[in-house]
């Protein structure tokens, strides 16, 4: 196995880099309040998280986080965005098999037995496609230290000098190495984070690159199944999302230049907000079927806080409720 594998540095990767460039230019000169740059980052690495395990099967969506309620989907999106923060702490330094074993140890808790979490392999793993064919046969379980190690030497040089492309070809690579009897995918992107953070392409934390991934889930499967000495159009197809997932970043700071007092909410009480803006008058029912996963309790609780801050007011009693905004 090449490690880094070889490419061509064609007039469409060119130019899809000279895009990304231009964004984060953009997203680095804008200054955002502190507290809303927070909220925004808070919701757009939920989506992240909630993505990249929606790739490998899970079916939730963002409601569904909201439900008090734990199961074990619930607890792999969580996983996967406490395995975010731990990247954060650690954006500037370099990677570590170490690490690498940690996020998968962080990643898979709770869903694998523990003998083996944040260990390598140690079986022969073919990788299956959606059909259950058999499309590769990873190296042997032996081999694995030693090219995870070539894998790390690269990431931490300057041998590749566009970030997109070095955090493009480590997926690649990590997820033919197949270092974990489960979880390899799941940490392959969040390197794809890390490698793109190290080295000055974070854009405030703003990319929710697993989105676009799911978006188009069945092309991604395709190009990582490409051949080595075939990565024009993987390259293409990842420069392409992180482009894409880019120039919005870009269009949400450049909307967060106006500052509205949503933006200092929290997610659900910024739309709870919205709701009543939008309808004028309504009642806690209708907030109810808006959110159907969340607990009435915490409902309630919300239309308090908004009652607090002044946002909205109450009118009526028990059953006759209504909420308007505070004028």
């Amino acid at each position: 196995m090449l490690i880094p594998p070889r490419y061509e540095l064609t007039p469409e990767l060119v130019s899809l880099l000279n895009s990304i460039e231009a964004s984060r230019q953009v997203i680095d000169s804008i200054e955002i309040p502190l507290e809303i740059e927070q909220n925004i980052r808070r919701v757009e690495n939920l989506k992240s998280s909630l993505f990249s395990a929606r790739i490998e099967g899970n079916n939730l969506n963002l409601e569904d986080l909201q439900n008090p309620s734990k199961t074990q989907k619930k607890a792999e999106v969580l996983n996967i965005l406490k395995a975010m923060n731990f990247l954060k702490e650690k954006q500037k330094k370099d990677i570590t098999t170490a690490e690498m074993l940690a996020l998968h140890k962080i990643t898979m808790n709770g869903l694998i037995d523990g003998q083996n979490l944040g260990v390598f392999r140690k079986n022969m793993e073919a990788i299956f496609n959606s059909a259950g064919i058999a499309i590769f046969m990873p190296p042997s379980p032996k081999q694995v230290p030693s090219l995870i190690e070539k894998l790390i030497k690269f990431i931490n040089s300057d041998k590749e000098r566009f970030a997109p492309i070095k955090a493009s070809l480590t997926h690649y690579t990590f997820e033919k190495i197949h270092p974990f009897l489960d979880g390899s995918g799941r940490v392959g992107r969040l390197l794809i984070q890390k490698i793109l953070y190290k080295e000055g392409f974070g854009m405030k934390g703003l990319l929710s690159l697993e989105e676009y991934l799911d978006n188009h889930r069945s092309t991604y499967y395709r190009m990582l199944e490409e051949p080595e000495k075939e990565l024009t159009d993987y390259l293409i197809f990842m420069l392409t999302a992180i482009s894409e997932t880019a120039l919005k970043a870009k269009e949400l700071v450049q909307q967060k230049q106006k500052v509205e007092v949503e933006d200092y909410l929290l997610p659900r009480r910024a739309e709870i907000l919205r709701i009543i803006k939008d309808q004028k008058i309504v009642n806690f029912d209708q907030i109810r079927r808006r959110f159907m996963a969340v607990n009435p309790r915490t409902l309630r609780y919300d239309l308090k806080k908004l009652q607090d801050a002044n946002l909205i007011r109450k009118l009526g009693t028990t059953n006759g409720v209504y909420y308007e905004e505070q004028k």
